[in-house]
């Protein structure tokens, strides 16, 4: 007896192959049988004609473990057939870390994830990741957050660390992997681990390669030396002997053949990208390195000094005269309760008068008194840009989303049915087995996810059914919080969460970790 038989439908199965029509059943979570079930029994039956059968999608970046937890986040991915988000992005973590240097971290987090619910304790990996298993609607894949570890380790001091403090990193990381992480993550524009010397980032990534774990990379320098970034995040994977990964890689053609070959040479190298034209990060993502002088407490204090606000001032206007073609072209995505609140979904030049005389005074009284807690959210316009990102062989889905505020960067609640909606079916710039296996088997083979990301009979039951017709996002920059229209069905380890159209299992997640001993 089959806990559900999915019949008629047109089963892509995740690794880039065209489609075929096939029933698939399910029973005890798994995919058991592929093929023409006719006169199987089934407990459910759907009639899926007309609809593609696909593997569940797996977001190998999204900020979404904190919105996940509340809930709040749960419908914007299921919506989108995504069935597995990777912990950790941008190396943003909340294990390994003492109790002082786990407030810290909050405190700096909390414009991404928000919050910390007082009822969630944790006081090491293994007791934060029993916060998920079965407890979420989702699956979640453990992570190193690199964040934590050179916090932990070293402190928020803008130095490189010592021999010691090297060794007591790779012992924190060698702990987590241990918790069934299947890589290291970093962000080396956020702090502490832009202090971070490439000696560092060498030393963690060789301690997780000894467990098969993935280097995975926001690279340094994104804002400008982008190919620098690269570069230094292949030499880690090269002299650590490990697998590397860049997180949401927009770049030139040079830069992306640069990857090229770096394969041709023989190393194991992806990226993911996000189907739209505008990143998203706190507002101090405009600070110059030399700020970071210790932990949040620490910066309001510099924030609040006039002579610091005057050295600051030609860093933040170059930033904003750099990274953007117009000031319009920054906008808040999302502030905390206050004065300043009335802000969000207004460009940043709103803010000139109400919180300071220029530019530069209004982004440092921002950050001073909300805390550093000001997302933002900054447009660009190059569609050449976008589809070299979003169609190159190496390239994977990975939605960067972000879950916080009134007016959030569309992509956390809708990148994966952007794919499909306008990657395949408007622009036509993939094909839909190409667009699903970048969702499905690729980030599944990536991070070593050896049941997931096909249709195949063993396989977890991580599944998505829709109508490849009417698949839609509909999350935009004026409504961010828009979920996805068209997913009819979504299972996760073969339980319902979306069932005809409507929420259904809401605790089914699972922590997928990795297997097996250190090699």
């Amino acid at each position: 007896m089959l806990d559900w038989l999915l019949t008629g439908g047109t089963v892509v199965d995740g690794t880039g192959c065209p489609g075929f029509r096939a029933d698939v059943g399910l029973a005890g979570g798994r995919i058991v049988e592929v093929g023409q079930l006719e006169g199987r029994r089934a407990r459910r039956t759907v009639d899926a004609d007309g609809s593609v059968v696909c593997p569940g999608f797996i977001d190998v970046h999204a900020h979404s473990e904190f919105s996940l937890l509340r809930g709040d986040g749960l419908e914007a991915r299921l919506r989108q057939g995504i069935t597995t988000d990777l912990l950790a992005p941008d190396g943003f973590a909340y294990t390994p870390l003492s109790p002082p240097r786990l407030a810290e971290m909050k405190a700096y987090l909390e414009v991404f994830n928000g919050a910390a619910d007082p009822d969630w304790e944790w006081s090491d990996t293994a007791e934060y990741l029993a916060l998920f298993d079965g407890r979420v609607g989702i699956n979640v894949v453990p992570q190193v957050g690199f964040n934590a570890v050179r916090a932990e380790a070293v402190g928020w001091d803008p130095r490189p660390a010592s021999p010691y403090e090297i060794e007591h990193m790779q012992e924190l990381t060698r702990q987590v992997m241990e918790e069934g992480a299947t890589g290291i993550q970093t962000g080396l524009d956020y702090f502490p681990s832009g202090h971070a010397a490439a000696e560092e980032l060498i030393a963690v990534a060789k301690a997780a390669a000894e467990y098969g774990g993935v280097y995975s990379s926001h690279v340094r320098g994104i804002r400008g030396d982008v190919e620098g970034g690269v570069e230094e995040a292949l030499r880690v994977g090269r002299e650590a002997g490990a697998a590397v990964h860049i997180s949401h890689l927009f770049g030139s053609e040079r830069l992306y053949g640069r990857l090229s070959d770096a394969l041709d040479e023989g190393m194991d190298v992806t990226f993911d990208a996000y189907p739209y034209m505008a990143a998203s990060s706190h507002l101090a993502f405009c600070l110059p390195q030399w700020v970071d002088q210790g932990p949040p407490e620490r910066m309001f204090e510099l924030l609040r000094d006039g002579s610091v606000r005057s050295r600051l001032a030609p860093d933040i206007e170059a930033f904003f005269g750099d990274y953007i073609a117009r000031p319009e072209d920054a906008f808040f995505s999302a502030l905390p309760p206050g004065p300043y609140r009335w802000l969000e979904g207004r460009p940043l030049t709103d803010a000139v008068g109400p919180a300071g005389g220029t530019l530069a005074e209004a982004v440092c009284t921002l950050l001073a008194e909300c805390r550093l807690r000001v997302l933002m959210v900054y447009r660009w316009d190059d569609e050449a840009k976008l589809r070299r990102a979003t169609t190159h062989p190496l390239g994977m889905v990975g939605s960067d989303g972000l879950f916080r505020g009134s007016r959030p960067h569309p992509r956390g609640f809708g990148a994966h049915a952007r794919v499909l909606a306008y990657l395949v079916r408007e622009k036509g710039w993939l094909e839909l087995p190409d667009a699903i296996r970048r969702m499905t088997s690729m980030p599944a083979g990536r991070y070593g996810l050896t049941d997931r990301g096909v249709v195949r009979p063993g396989m977890a039951a991580d599944l998505a059914v829709f109508d490849p017709a009417r698949i839609e996002d509909r999350a935009t920059f004026e409504n961010g919080r828009a979920t996805a229209a068209g997913m009819d069905y979504v299972f996760v380890n073969g339980q319902a969460a979306i069932e005809a159209g409507r929420m259904g299992a809401t605790a089914a997640g699972r922590v997928l970790r990795r297997g097996g001993a250190p090699a």
